[in-house]
């Protein structure tokens, strides 16, 4: 990147920046900021094998099948097709946010914090394990125990369960919307701003590619105005405001002795080093 696109950018970052900034300051004093200037989002992309799909604004614009997929049965032609469509749909939800979508995967969040402890903890054993064999070549004296710091990540776990027992307490119904196409030789089914179900006939592996992708395209836009239209008329329960707000100061302690105990850690280690240099 040349200097000049660098410097650009930078200008431009800041003056975003300093407009935020603005109409914070708006806000503050009780004056209704101007609304932001509309922008357009880049359309999400995915593939899957012999499948491309662009989806815009949570709609498919443009499906590609290769055609030696269609040579396939019709369950592995619609699992590539929906591999691929929901991988597009992730993103684009992302982008363009809507009443009744679904929150976040606190269960999968979690999953990857269990990972990331284990991964943790065998690091900071490596780490521990090294320390003390070279204190123990050198005879240098030390303490180089991960103290509180392999505890963190069973804290911050501790915060996600917390904040999945709030929000799911009285879940919201699930949604399904529906959809097909013309001849009701494609349908679809979408649940949380996925396709859960996309069901292909014999004779719509048939069709002629471009005559296929149509199909399947109207029969997942159709399913996702089902499903938009069905989750903002959903009746959804009341979240525990009390304990959304136990959660956020658990998640802030937790913060804060992080910080702690991470800047011990790294101070006790640097004290070790210095010793052996």
């Amino acid at each position: 990147m040349a200097e000049g696109d660098r410097q650009d950018e930078g200008e431009d970052h800041e003056a975003r920046l300093a407009e935020q900034h603005h109409r914070l300051a708006l806000a503050r004093a009780g004056y209704a900021p101007p609304a932001p200037e509309p922008y357009e989002l880049e359309d999400s992309v995915a593939t899957a094998p012999g499948v491309s799909v662009v989806v815009r604004d949570r709609r498919i614009i443009w499906l590609d099948v290769h055609p030696d997929l269609l040579t396939q049965p019709p369950g592995a032609v619609s699992k590539a097709m929906r591999d691929a469509v929901n991988a597009a749909l992730e993103q684009s939800l992302i982008d363009t946010p809507g009443a009744g979508d679904p929150g976040p995967d606190l269960a999968a969040l979690g999953q990857q914090l269990a990972d990331f402890t284990r991964q943790g903890g065998e690091a900071l054993r490596r780490i521990q394990g090294l320390l003390e064999a070279s204190m123990a070549k050198t005879g240098i004296r030390g303490d180089s125990t991960p103290q509180y710091v392999d505890h963190l990540f069973q804290d911050a776990m501790g915060v996600v369960a917390s904040t999945q027992a709030a929000l799911s307490a009285d879940p919201a119904p699930v949604v399904v919307g529906e959809g097909g196409d013309e001849a009701n030789e494609v349908n679809a089914t979408v649940t949380s701003g996925q396709v859960h179900t996309l069901s292909l006939t014999v004779v719509a592996v048939q069709y002629p590619s471009a005559q296929l992708t149509q199909s399947v395209i109207q029969a997942v836009n159709t399913a996702m105005d089902d499903w938009e239209r069905q989750a903002a008329a959903v009746d959804r329960p009341a979240l525990d405001v009390a304990a959304l707000q136990a959660v956020s100061e658990q998640a802030e302690k937790v913060r804060e002795q992080s910080m702690q105990h991470l800047r011990a850690y790294t101070t006790n280690l640097t004290s070790i080093m210095r010793t052996v240099d």
